[in-house]
């Protein structure tokens, strides 16, 4: 009797550290540095690409009517109620997903345990997008960021050995210290990989109900459309101050929110760390960092001279 191969525990495309920048021509650009954008970026071509599908199915249904009729007097309103069904329920869907944003509650479209994914529509909205002068890197940061929120609302907690961190190789090594140290007390498994067949063994090994990835937007975008759906993941998209690929940087407060997401809120990082983040990384199109006033309490010798200490583990 043949013995059926074992049915692998979650599919991800393979693909390298950096593939989605083979097409960067070296001008650092502040796109290409921080592409920090709001929700209402992908939601807004999300939107429209819904009407422009609306438009299309109308204009599909208005010119195969005749030809229709030939085969049944009834058979357009039949056909016509059906593209009526299939549009009405992406309005559906898009509108679930902005109440759900809005109200911080869960009213997702499911079809019986099978949750309606985001990520359905998202290669025609990237090319709508791309079509409309909007970057590849902005409308992939807009993405992750309702995903994201999407995830809060569904996510369940999880033992943190069945939370999985998945950092690239480009990330600065402090931070990637710092990352692996937390993730040492709290004995959650934190891997740096380099590609998909490298994170597909990563998560064939350890099976997690949870996935923290940091990365760039354009590898975010991609390893989101591969797990979502079947492992909740959460992406941080990187600061790229010297351009992609290296010697990158994170919003350590982004990742404290995501390690809360799936542990709980009562996980948190130190006042100095948060400090030290907004001393090291370089503000976004020249804006000069915000320090509140409990991080003003600091005494100055212990805040150093921007460099980060690295015996101040979290």
């Amino acid at each position: 009797m043949a013995i059926r191969p074992k049915k692998p525990f979650i599919q991800i495309q393979d693909r390298n550290l950096g593939d989605e920048w083979t097409d960067w021509q070296g001008h650092l650009k502040n796109g290409e540095q921080n592409a920090d954008s709001g929700k209402r970026v992908f939601l807004g071509i999300m939107l429209t690409t819904i009407l422009v599908v609306g438009i299309a199915v109308l204009s599909l249904w208005y010119m195969i009517t005749p030809r229709l009729r030939q085969f049944h007097p009834q058979l357009p309103t039949i056909v016509g109620l059906g593209f009526l069904a299939f549009w009405g329920t992406l309005v559906l869907w898009f509108t679930l997903i902005v109440l759900s944003i809005l109200t911080g509650k869960d009213l997702l479209l499911r079809f019986g345990k099978k949750e309606f994914s985001i990520t359905f529509l998202v290669s025609v909205v990237l090319r709508l997008g791309l079509r409309l002068g909007i970057s590849r890197d902005r409308l992939g940061n807009s993405f992750v960021k309702v995903s994201n929120t999407l995830i809060r609302m569904t996510a369940s907690r999880v033992k943190p050995e069945k939370l999985l961190i998945l950092l690239p190789r480009c990330l600065q090594k402090p931070l990637i210290q710092k990352i692996t140290a937390f993730s040492k007390q709290l004995h959650i498994p934190v891997y740096t990989v380099g590609g998909g067949s490298k994170a597909r063994q990563v998560v064939q090994k350890i099976k997690p109900r949870a996935i923290i990835g940091v990365a760039c937007e354009r590898d975010l975008l991609s390893g989101i459309r591969d797990i979502i759906g079947q492992i909740p993941v959460i992406g941080i998209p990187n600061v790229r101050p010297e351009g992609p690929c290296k010697n990158t940087s994170i919003d350590i407060q982004e990742f404290e929110k995501a390690i809360q997401t799936f542990l709980g809120p009562e996980i948190h990082l130190t006042l100095q760390e948060r400090f030290l983040y907004k001393l090291t990384t370089p503000p976004p199109f020249g804006r000069s960092p915000k320090i509140n006033a409990a991080e003003r309490s600091i005494p100055p010798a212990r805040r150093g001279n921007g460099q980060i200490n690295q015996q101040s583990i979290l």
